[in-house]
C-alpha cells in the first residue's frame, strides 16, 4: 500500500453514506471552471461537481468569465453556473461586491448549504458575508497561490516592495480561507506538507484526495487508422517516436528545459528519430518558439497550440511517451494521470506530486533531476531502448483504474462533504 492509498483509507475516519439523509446544497467557489477554461484545477472542479449532481446534490458554482461571450447563468451537466463578467473579475473591489451579491442571493433561499472552496480570492471575499461564515466549508488546496504568484511576479521582474506587498495580501487571503474551513483537501502529500509549512495556526482536519481522469474517455486506442491519422496530422514522420507534453506555456512548467534537452539529444545523437509535440497556450508561446528555432529544432518540435478537449484523448493514444517537465510546484498533475489512463508511459521530473504518482509504477519513469541534462539523458535512453518503457503500458493503465478514476475521487470528496455537514 503506497502513501496515497494509506492516507485515503483508514488513517481518516470516514462516515458511511446514507442515501436517505438530507443532502445539503453545495456552493462551489472557483475563479474559473471547465468548460469555460481548461486547466488542471478547473477541470477537477467540474469533474467532481457534475458527478455530485448525478448523485442527487444541488451544486451552485460561482465563477468568473475568462472572456466575454459566456452566459451569466447557465446549467451545464446539471451544475448551476453563475458567472461574474470578466471586466468585474479584474477589479478587486467590484469582484468583492459581485461575489457578496451572488452569495447572498443563494443563502437566503433557506436551503441547507455546505461550501466547497477551490480558489482563495473568491473564498476570502465570500467570508465577508455573515451567513456564509456560518455554513460548513471544505477548502480544496490545489496549490499555494502565494508560491505560484511569487514565481510569476519574479518572472516579470516585479519591484521588490510591490512584490512583497502583493504577496502579503495573498498570504492573508489564503490564511483566512484556511482559518474558516472545517476541512482542507490536498491532491498529494507534497501539497499537504507545503500547507503545514505555510499555515502557522491551528490546522483544520486534513485529508489527501488525489485528482483523477475520465478512465473511459482516456483509454488506449484500438483504432490503428485513427492513431496513424493523428500522427500524420501532427507531422510525425514514419519511424519517429512521438514525444508529447500538454502544458500551459508558463514559467514553472519547465518547457524551456525540455527544449534544451531536445537540442542536446540532437547534437549528441543525431541518428535518433523523434518529434516533440508541445500542446497548450500561454504567455511564453513566442519565447519558446523562438528558443526552438534558434536551437535548430524546427524539424523536431511542433507547437500545436490549444488542443480542444474532445481531441486530447487521441493525442495521448497516438503518442509514444508523455513528458511532465515541471521545474517548480506540481501539486498533482491531471495531465499525468490522463496519460497513464491512456496506457501512455510518463517521464516526469521529481517535483511535487509527480513523484507520488510515478514512483509506485516504476522509478525509472522519474528524471534524476528537473534540469535539461537529466531530461536529455532519460529521453535519449528511451529512444535507444523503447521496449523497456513500452512494457510498462499496461501497468500505467492499471494504476489509473485503481487509484485515479473520477468516480473514486468523487466518492472521497462526497465522504468529506458529508462528514463536515454532519459535524457542523
Amino acid at each position: 500500500m503506497d502513501l496515497i492509498d494509506l492516507l485515503s483509507s483508514n488513517i481518516y475516519y470516514v462516515s458511511s453514506m446514507d442515501s436517505t439523509k438530507e443532502k445539503p446544497a453545495i456552493l462551489s467557489l472557483q475563479y474559473h471552471s471547465y468548460p469555460d477554461a481548461i486547466g488542471g484545477a478547473w477541470n477537477l472542479t467540474h469533474a467532481i461537481n457534475k458527478r455530485l449532481v448525478a448523485r442527487g446534490y444541488r451544486v451552485v458554482l460561482i465563477t468568473c468569465k475568462p472572456e466575454e461571450g459566456f452566459s451569466d447563468h447557465e446549467i451545464i451537466d446539471g451544475v448551476e453556473f453563475h458567472r461574474i463578467p470578466r471586466a468585474i473579475s479584474k477589479d478587486p473591489i467590484r469582484l468583492w461586491y459581485a461575489i457578496r451579491k451572488k452569495i447572498k442571493q443563494h443563502l437566503i433561499e433557506g436551503e441547507p448549504w455546505v461550501a466547497h472552496v477551490h480558489n482563495p480570492l473568491v473564498g476570502a471575499f465570500a467570508l465577508t458575508v455573515k451567513p456564509y461564515r456560518k455554513i460548513p466549508k471544505v477548502y480544496h488546496f490545489h496549490s499555494s497561490w502565494y508560491d505560484e504568484e511569487k514565481i510569476n511576479l519574479t518572472e516579470i521582474h516585479q519591484g521588490r516592495i510591490k512584490l512583497y506587498g502583493r504577496l502579503k495580501i495573498i498570504c492573508w487571503l489564503e490564511w483566512a480561507c484556511y482559518r474558516y474551513s472545517k476541512s482542507v483537501l490536498f491532491l498529494s502529500e507534497y501539497t499537504r506538507k507545503r500547507f503545514i509549512e505555510y499555515f502557522p495556526f491551528k490546522k483544520p482536519r486534513m485529508r489527501i484526495i488525489p485528482g483523477g481522469a475520465d478512465t473511459t474517455k482516456f483509454c488506449p486506442s484500438e483504432n490503428t487508422n485513427e492513431v496513424n491519422e493523428m500522427r500524420n496530422k501532427l507531422g510525425i514522420p514514419e519511424g519517429h517516436k512521438f514525444l508529447l507534453t500538454v502544458r500551459r506555456l508558463e514559467a514553472r512548467m519547465g518547457l524551456d528545459n525540455l527544449i534544451t534537452a531536445a537540442a542536446e539529444i540532437v547534437h549528441r545523437s543525431p541518428e535518433l528519430k523523434f518529434k516533440l509535440v508541445i500542446a497548450g497556450k500561454g504567455s511564453l508561446n513566442d519565447k519558446l518558439k523562438s528558443q526552438a528555432t534558434l536551437s535548430g529544432l524546427d524539424d523536431h518540435i511542433h507547437f500545436s497550440g490549444f488542443v480542444p478537449d474532445d481531441l486530447l484523448p487521441m493525442y495521448y493514444a497516438a503518442a509514444d511517451i508523455f513528458i511532465m517537465p515541471t521545474t517548480f510546484i506540481e501539486g498533482f498533475g491531471i495531465a499525468t494521470v490522463e496519460a497513464l489512463s491512456s496506457g501512455l508511459p510518463v517521464f516526469g521530473t521529481p517535483v511535487g506530486g509527480t513523484t507520488e504518482i510515478l514512483g509506485p509504477i516504476d522509478k525509472r519513469l522519474l528524471f534524476r533531476d528537473a534540469d535539461a541534462k537529466s531530461m536529455a539523458e532519460k529521453i535519449e535512453w528511451f529512444l535507444k531502448n523503447p521496449a523497456q518503457v513500452f512494457s510498462l503500458k499496461s501497468n500505467c493503465r492499471e494504476e489509473a483504474l485503481k487509484k485515479y478514476s473520477w468516480d473514486l475521487v468523487t466518492d472521497r470528496v462526497e465522504e468529506e462533504l458529508d462528514l463536515v455537514w454532519e459535524n457542523k
